[in-house]
């Protein structure tokens, strides 16, 4: 392998990214939709404790994510009944109304990626990525963070 494998993983991202932002960006959010997604799959009952091992963030990244998703009125902070120190990660209506658009694009960008591949060639892939997670596992990601931002091309 002559080029290190981070390369064509950081361009495929940075591709999907852009597609998926393109579809989302009449939604006042910029950045974190896919944490909405777990919400809502999870029925309302993740803790900010419980998100960030979901996403293996550190969890002072992940109560970033929820001032920010908070301060655009996608998501409340709730005391959990059964752990008062815990507080339990809810929707808003704002969100509710915005997640079919959210998962929509999710969907087309997916298909969109596959697009040409068999079911065995995209579970190959999956089961490949699934692989090398595995062979980093002893790395700790929390340690790096990724700054995704949509820059504005108005002037």
């Amino acid at each position: 392998m002559k080029e290190p494998i981070i390369n064509p993983l950081v361009s495929v991202t940075k591709k999907y990214i852009s597609a998926f932002s393109a579809l989302v960006e009449n939604l006042p959010i910029e950045r974190y939709q896919y944490v909405l997604v777990l919400i809502e799959e999870n029925e309302e009952k993740l803790t900010q404790k419980a998100l960030s091992e979901l996403l293996n963030i550190d969890k002072s990244y992940m109560v970033s994510i929820i001032n920010y998703l908070s301060g655009k009125g996608y998501v409340v902070r709730k005391k959990n009944q059964d752990d008062r120190r815990e507080q339990i990660i809810g929707l808003t209506a704002q969100a509710r109304k915005d997640l079919p658009v959210i998962k929509a694009a999710f969907k087309e960008i997916n298909s969109l990626s596959f697009k040409g591949l068999s079911y065995v060639e995209i579970a190959t892939f999956l089961e490949t990525l699934d692989k090398i997670q595995q062979n980093l596992s002893d790395s700790n990601p929390s340690e790096i963070f990724f700054n995704i931002k949509r820059l504005s091309n108005k002037s």
